[in-house]
């Protein structure tokens, strides 16, 4: 430490020389007291000086106010973003989860059941069909055997009555020839054929007919008339049977046109709900692969928001950091020129570079 110096004021230059700016005062003190022989010009300066420090102070907080309002501003839009699309995305979800999907299988049942229903339908009109085939079948054969039974019954009598009429009318036997009771014995036995087929509410008439034909004398006159009114009786029966196989045949059609129309309408119905339902599950399934872009893509949208947010977040903590040491620096500088000028205006200051002159 120089002699001439007071220890206080060498600590204190000590101080002050231990920054730059501190140095370059001191420096510039010596400078100046060798020019000008006092300081004066440079507290001046310093103070001038300090006042520059003070407005890039002032600028910087301005320049970063500004950066600061720009990253609120920009933290509130992407917050803002970010919880918009999670709302959408939850609320997409909802509609997904507890809407769309939950109708599409409620559909899937649906239809699933009208797919039995049109099945049954297509086997009910495929049994009525068949049933009314062979209620069909069975009136033809009905009617075919009715229809040559009756043609052989009116042949026998044909027969009968031809032999009936022969001879004396009031002689009680007739002649009959080989050739004509061949004939008769032929169309009886054919009756007997037809009549055997038609069930057990014949059986009395074929029992009957089987006795007559078996032993049956062409020659009585009175037998033959019993034959006659017999052979009537059975063509009576088999005409009334024929009557109502007829009438049986007309309520079975109209029976089986009104089960068509059933039927029909029915498919009709189960069609038109099939397609409407059906067109429905497509709607819903293009509706939920539109739900499902829409999350994929604001989830995609949410990511980015977050990322832009966690890199601003970022710029703006290294910022603040740079913004803070600048301050500190220059609040720093603002300090020690402070200190310069208490420093330099005392007189043992002035002492100091007096002898620093001297001495040089």
């Amino acid at each position: 430490m120089d002699q001439y110096v007071n220890p206080g004021v060498q600590q204190q230059i000590d101080e002050l020389t231990s920054s730059k700016i501190g140095h370059l005062v001191i420096d510039l003190a010596e400078v100046t007291m060798r020019v000008t022989g006092a300081v004066d010009s440079l507290t001046e300066g310093v103070k001038a000086f300090g006042r520059q420090i003070e407005e890039r102070l002032k600028l910087e907080n301005t320049q970063w106010e500004v950066i600061e309002s720009e990253h609120n501003a920009k933290v509130i839009s992407l917050s803002s973003q970010a919880n918009q699309a999670e709302f959408d995305i939850n609320r997409e979800k909802k509609v997904l989860n507890s809407e769309l999907i939950p109708r599409l299988h409620e559909l899937d049942d649906i239809l699933l059941g009208l797919k039995a229903k049109q099945t049954d339908n297509t086997q009910s009109f495929q049994e009525a069909e068949a049933a009314r085939n062979t209620q069909h079948n069975s009136f033809v054969l009905t009617t075919t055997e009715f229809t040559d039974a009756l043609r052989n019954i009116d042949e026998a009598l044909d027969l009968l009555t031809d032999l009936f009429k022969s001879g004396e009318v009031r002689a009680a036997f007739i002649e009959v020839s080989d050739e004509q009771k061949h004939k008769v014995n032929k169309a009886l036995r054919q009756v007997k054929a037809n009549t055997e087929n038609f069930g057990h509410q014949y059986s009395s008439f074929i029992q009957a007919l089987t006795n007559l034909t078996e032993g049956f004398n062409f020659k009585d006159r009175q037998v033959l008339k019993e034959m006659c009114d017999f052979l009537n009786s059975l063509r009576l029966n088999i005409f009334d049977a024929l009557t109502k196989a007829y009438k049986d045949e007309d309520s079975q059609k109209q029976q089986d046109e009104l089960r068509r129309q059933q039927l029909t309408a029915e498919k009709a119905v189960f069609d038109q709900q099939y397609a409407d339902f059906y067109q429905e599950r497509e709607d819903k399934t293009v509706r939920i692969s539109d739900v499902q872009t829409m999350i994929s893509t604001r989830e995609a949208d949410l990511k980015a928001y977050q990322d832009r947010l966690r890199t601003e977040n970022n710029n703006y903590s290294a910022n603040l950091k740079i913004h803070d040491d600048i301050v500190a620096s220059v609040q720093q500088e603002l300090a020690v020129l402070a200190k310069a000028l208490q420093v330099v205006q005392t007189p043992p200051f002035l002492d100091f570079l007096n002898g620093r002159i001297a001495k040089a």
